[in-house]
């Protein structure tokens, strides 16, 4: 392999042997290296669009071309490139990505096709897109991104390479045609002689014609520019969803480049294309939920930990370095620590967070100030090899560390003052981890194989004499790649290269319950929560696992978001928080390959659709108060209940009263009162700051209350019934205004007020909306009809002009307030009746609620109908209720689960995304990741710009 000229002389050894194969004479040699050139050229090689650094590319056989084929025979065996069968193929690649650099031909040949290599690698990316999402037009290129991908298809290099993508690039020709035509074309040009025909007409004289030239003149130019922004706009639009899609194939683990980046693409295309589809930015905030902080590193991570105080993390890394972050924003704090010529291995805090010890790959173990990061002392030498692992004693006075090779094979303990070894050395290794025990009594080691044990061992000392505690303990199939002890020091977790964890008995060694199984690939890191009731692992197959210590079963889902293998996990002081960090192999501009530190959130319970709980029954409605500071919700439990908006605690008793079933509430206009309706036949009006009940029960409906509102002014109330009737009340004394309003044939379900309060909205089992004019109670035209089946819900928008309503048929429907012709195709997505629907304030978004087969809460773009991301669905059951926060942040709903829950509205998706980075893009990533056509954006305003 490369390897072997690696150790021969580098690149010399490789130029030789290439040279080998090389015919002797000028012409022939030129040749043969315009043969290779013309197969790793446009075959064999590529551009990495994360780090614009050339990457080896596998390529069919077949596909080269067929006079190069002894050349890169002669290749494969010097091992320079390695042929196999893949997926019924055969394929050619590049042995090792060194190559790239160490063949000075190559180098030189790559320096001169970079940018068409990374277009071309862009313009099969797209098409592929194009094909994956059935031709959609809005994958098509356009502009000046249309006539580069044509004229790179277009050269000797590339032609056969992008053979797949002629469709694709047909297809753009023929729209960007077809639109220049619609732009400019005749239609313009018959207007603009309309134009000149009927100034003529009516102008006479030199001059005037003179005028009307001018006139031609400047509305041609101004079409011009309409064109040229038309054909941006469109730009922008195609390269957003090719943004978006990027993004969440990056998330999804199919497509490589990493989260930050995945978050930033995702961020950018709404940013530079406000029409486009939002759902993405839904979709990241649904699955990276656990996620707290993303931090891109320029150097691989091998080991981390937390401080005592939880406020910062020491890393060590494959760059020789520790390097400190501060826990709550993931920004940097100070410089990273130098001293190790190698890459640092294990790293710890001391108990009283003063001092940092870690352990390197060059034999040593050192000593660190964590306030001012200055080497304490000189290195701690001894061992003979690499330094696997590092911990300090619980007292802090001593440092305990591990050899990983079988040459060294110790464990040794150090003065954590005096940096002079203490006792004997533990033998019998090599050892890949060690811990203490929390009252420093004892230390556990894991390891391969010692003797016939193994070939996992889990190894206990006493930590005073260095001897052998029993027996060594087997740990499994593989290697014991990390050891913790539970903060009571009773077990011993370990992690093992055969995928599994185990529990053991500290005190008897015997192992507890049968190995924890989920991961696909070697444990590499285990730590206990705080509390011992917890337990995580971190896995090179690449995710984070909670378990239940106690029961040794999974708690949720794994944690994903690393490309690559977990290399250790830690746990915060207050067990809120996990650390995970992963030599993730992508590679940096510089050329180095980077890593990433991830923070996660240790509770088990969801983010996202967190409970409020309370109510003894199903929660049938819900509304805010008009400054966003509180919710009421009303319940099957006969209740009412206030809560914080802002912490999600309950605000003093529930509202008593009632003597049936919690049917709608609703909140006044100021926010000083709450009225409700009820299985009891009344409304109720309630003093929403004392929560005492304001005068007498609303009475006069002969069935019961399906749903209130508030008139805008605060004045009325109106109420639908399961008597057929609308009724008017004024909210001051209680009194009914006027006589029923008659007309629905069946249950009025739900009634709303229009925005200026001269209109009333209902629906109605009997499948139709109808409107009233609030003065008189008459019906404003005919019954909106279209549902086939009970309309449940329904919503004026915040501008008056349009009404949505949802339907036992499971749609929704949004409706011409002025003439009550529906808005487009009915909105499908539900299973199940829809129960509940609200608009945005902004008037965008509608929210819904499903019921039971269904049980979700949806989103919906008002434009065009489409469900915005993925349903929400961590009620157990019917949502009966949804409302949105006043300024779009958050979205409450209640259910049959008897929990309200919380959901982050449209305007706080990007908010929370920006969150998890610490960092805007660079104008160089913006280039590499989203385009270099595109003004730069700064997406995250909070976070800096590199």
């Amino acid at each position: 392999m490369l390897a072997n000229y690696q150790s021969m002389s580098g690149n010399d050894a490789v130029n030789r042997e290439i040279e080998v194969i090389l015919p002797r004479d000028p012409q022939g040699r030129q040749t043969a290296l315009e043969l290779l050139r013309s197969a790793i050229i446009p075959w064999l090689v590529t551009i990495n669009p994360d780090t614009d650094q050339p990457v080896p590319r596998a390529a069919r056989q077949a596909d080269l071309p067929e006079a190069s084929r002894p050349l890169i025979d002669a290749l494969v065996q010097k091992q320079l490139l390695v042929r196999k069968e893949r997926d019924g193929q055969v394929v050619v690649e590049i042995a090792l990505e060194s190559l790239l650099q160490q063949w000075d031909e190559l180098a030189g040949w790559l320096r001169a096709e970079r940018h068409n290599l990374k277009a071309a690698d862009d313009i099969e990316r797209s098409a592929t897109a194009w094909t994956a999402h059935h031709r959609d037009p809005a994958w098509l290129l356009t502009g000046t991104r249309l006539a580069d991908a044509e004229n790179i298809a277009s050269t000797t290099e590339f032609t056969d390479r992008l053979a797949s993508a002629h469709d694709y690039l047909a297809a753009s020709r023929q729209a960007e045609n077809e639109r220049m035509d619609n732009d400019t074309g005749e239609s313009h040009a018959a207007e603009l002689r309309n134009r000149v025909r009927t100034l003529r007409a009516v102008l006479t004289g030199t001059a005037v014609i003179a005028l009307v030239a001018v006139i031609v003149a400047v509305a041609g130019f101004v079409q011009a520019i309409h064109a040229k922004q038309l054909a941006d706009t469109r730009n922008r639009e195609a390269i957003a969803a090719q943004l978006s899609s990027q993004g969440q194939a990056i998330l999804a683990g199919v497509r490589a480049g990493g989260e930050v980046r995945a978050i930033q693409q995702i961020l950018a295309a709404p940013a530079i294309a406000p029409s486009t589809d939002i759902g993405a930015l839904l979709t990241a905030v649904v699955e990276r939920q656990s996620t707290i902080k993303i931090i891109n590193t320029p150097a691989a991570l091998f080991s981390v930990a937390f401080s005592p105080d939880g406020r910062r993390i020491v890393s060590g890394t494959a760059d020789k370095t520790l390097r400190l972050w501060d826990a709550g924003t993931g920004a940097p704090s100070g410089a990273p620590l130098s001293g190790h010529t190698d890459a640092v291995a294990s790293v710890a805090f001391s108990p009283d967070g003063r001092r940092i010890v870690s352990g390197s790959y060059d034999a040593t173990v050192r000593l660190w100030d964590a306030g001012t990061g200055a080497p304490i002392g000189a290195p701690l030498t001894g061992h003979s090899g690499p330094v696997a692992s590092v911990a300090f004693s619980p007292d802090g006075r001593r440092i305990v560390s591990a050899g990983g090779t079988i040459a060294d094979g110790t464990v040794r303990l150090w003065d954590a003052d005096t940096g002079q070894q203490v006792g004997a050395l533990l033998t019998n290794g090599p050892w890949d981890s060690v811990a203490y025990s929390p009252d420093g009594r004892r230390i556990v080691s894991g390891s391969g194989s010692v003797g016939n044990i193994g070939p996992g061992v889990v190894q206990l000392w006493d930590a005073n004499t260095g001897q052998p505690v029993g027996q060594p303990l087997d740990g499994g199939t593989g290697p014991v790649l990390s050891v913790a002890f539970s903060p009571d020091g009773r077990r011993i977790a370990s992690g093992s290269a055969d995928k599994t964890l185990r529990m053991w008995d500290a005190g008897t060694g015997a192992l507890l319950g049968a190995p924890l199984t989920g991961h696909t690939d070697a444990v590499t890191s285990v730590a206990f929560s705080p509390d011992g009731r917890g337990a995580y692992s971190g896995s090179a197959d690449g995710t984070v696992r909670r378990w239940d210590a106690g029961t040794g079963q999974p708690i949720g889902a794994p944690l994903t978001g690393h490309a690559g293998p977990v290399a250790a996990v830690a746990v915060s002081p207050d067990g809120g928080r996990i650390v995970s960090v992963s030599p993730d192999g992508r590679r940096t501009r510089s050329g180095s390959f980077g890593g990433t530190l991830q923070v996660w959130d240790a509770g088990t319970g969801p983010q996202i659709g967190a409970p409020l709980t309370g109510h003894t029954d199903a929660v049938t409605s819900v509304a805010w108060s008009s400054d966003g500071r509180r919710i009421v919700s009303g319940s099957d439990d006969k209740t009412l209940r206030l809560w914080d908006a802002g912490t999600g605690a309950p605000i003093g008793a529930a509202l008593t009263g009632h003597s049936g079933p919690v049917t709608s509430v609703a909140f006044s206009p100021d926010g000083h009162r709450v009225v409700s309706g009820s299985r009891d036949n009344t409304l109720r009006v309630w003093d929403a700051g004392t929560g005492q009940q304001v005068g007498a029960p609303l009475t006069g409906h002969t069935l019961w209350v399906e749903s209130v509102a508030f008139s805008p002014d605060g004045h009325r109330i109106v109420s639908g019934s399961a008597d057929n009737t609308l009724r008017l009340w004024d909210a001051g004394t209680g009194q009914q205004v006027g006589a029923p309003w008659t007309g629905h044939t069946n249950s009025v379900a739900g009634v709303a007020f229009s925005p200026d309060g001269h209109r009333v909205v209902s629906g109605s089992y009997d499948k139709t909306v109808r409107l009233w004019d609030a003065g008189t109670g008459q019906q404003v035209g005919a019954p909106l009809t279209g549902h086939t089946d009970a309309v449940t819900s329904v919503a004026f928008s915040p501008d008056g002009r349009r009404i949505v309503s949802g339907s036992i048929d499971t749609t929704l429907r949004l409706w011409d307030a002025g003439t009550g012709a529906p808005i487009g195709a009915p909105l499908t997505g539900h299973t199940d009746s829809v129960t509940s629907v609200a608009f945005s304030s902004d008037g965008r978004r509608v929210v819904s609620g499903g019921s039971i087969a269904d049980g979700t809460v949806r989103l919906w773009e008002v434009a065009t109908g489409q469900q915005i991301g993925p349903a929400l669905s961590d009620h157990a059951g019917t949502v009966f209720g949804v409302a949105f926060s006043p300024d779009g942040r958050r979205i409450v709903s209640g259910g049959l689960d008897r929990a309200l829950r919380w959901w982050p509205g449209p305007a706080a998706w990007a908010d929370l995304l920006c969150d998890k980075l610490v960092a805007n893009m660079s104008r160089n990533q913006w280039a590499d990741w989203v385009s270099a056509d595109v003004d730069y954006i700064r997406l995250c305003p909070n976070l800096p710009i590199p």
